[in-house]
């Protein structure tokens, strides 16, 4: 074996590729937000998903769904949702009902997002990634020079054979890095920027084992068209007239009103979201 090859020899268990769909979502005018000190606006729109997340995930432990809900992650200005899919071909049932429960947590973002007056776009993408989290060496103990690594001392000795009481005080806990990435994710980032619309997106291209008949069946994802381009839409209205409390008429209101501001840097955008939106059901 070459230096090379030690140098790059892994420690943890093999990364492995697997199939999900992933949705980055994107808060547009995050950057204005901040610098005119609107952080509440951006609690209130955080603490509102996560109640509106809290309730559905309330109805599918119910279900027996709550092993194949969708991971949520908060970056900054980004949003991200990630369910795994099953690959094996008699789980294409299973794989629907997580696709569904997918684009509920979509448009949970959207219709929450749209009813506060923030315009929100995303882009959902289904590949193969990777994910999961790397460790770094177990935890050690600071002696006098150099670190005692815990799992060769046990090898010999018992734990309390080793350590006095209150030795935890100078054990350094083990380094975990989670990592998400892959093909699937990284089109999505450089795909996200070219979608000059208000609302969430999936090229057709990217549809397969049939997994979206049952969401589209139901009206909470629609084909659509953004300047011309065919589309699958999370359907934010049929979402909103299912719940109290939201209202799609202040929604239309709002983004007309937006989209004739000139000082507004989203107008086209909030006019966009009006013209699909025309062709929801």
């Amino acid at each position: 074996m070459t230096i090379s090859d030690q140098i790059f020899e892994p420690t943890n268990d093999p990364i492995k590729p697997h199939s999900q769909v992933c949705a980055i979502i994107e808060i547009l005018g995050f950057e204005e937000m901040i610098r005119n000190k609107e952080i509440s606006m951006i609690q209130v729109f955080l603490e509102r998903v996560g109640q509106e997340i809290y309730e559905t995930r309330k109805k599918n432990y119910s279900w027996g769904f709550r092993v194949i809900e969708p991971e949520f992650m908060n970056l900054c200005k980004r949003l991200v949702l990630i369910s795994r899919l099953y690959k094996e071909q008699d789980l294409a049932e299973l794989n629907s009902v997580v696709f569904k429960l997918f684009v509920e947590f979509n448009n949970i973002v959207l219709s929450t997002a749209l009813s506060l007056g923030i315009p929100i776009r995303g882009i959902i993408r289904i590949g193969e990634t990777y994910r999961g989290t790397v460790t770094s060496k177990k935890p050690a103990l600071i002696s006098g020079k150099d670190p005692l690594i815990l799992a060769d001392l046990l090898k010999v000795f018992t734990f309390g054979e080793i350590f006095p009481d209150g030795f935890t005080e100078g054990l350094i806990p083990a380094v975990e890095i989670p990592y998400h990435f892959g093909e699937c994710l990284s089109q999505s980032y450089e795909e996200l920027p070219t979608i000059d619309a208000v609302g969430i997106f999936m090229p057709p291209g990217h549809l397969f084992d049939k997994i979206a008949d049952v969401t589209i069946l139901s009206n909470m994802i629609v084909e659509t068209e953004v300047h011309g381009k065919p589309y699958f839409a999370c359907n934010w209205k049929t979402w909103m007239n299912e719940h109290p409390g939201y209202s799609v008429e202040n929604v239309i209101a709002h983004a007309e009103m937006e989209s004739t501001n000139p000082g507004s840097p989203d107008a086209g955008r909030w006019k966009n979201l009006i013209e699909y939106s025309a062709n929801l059901p």
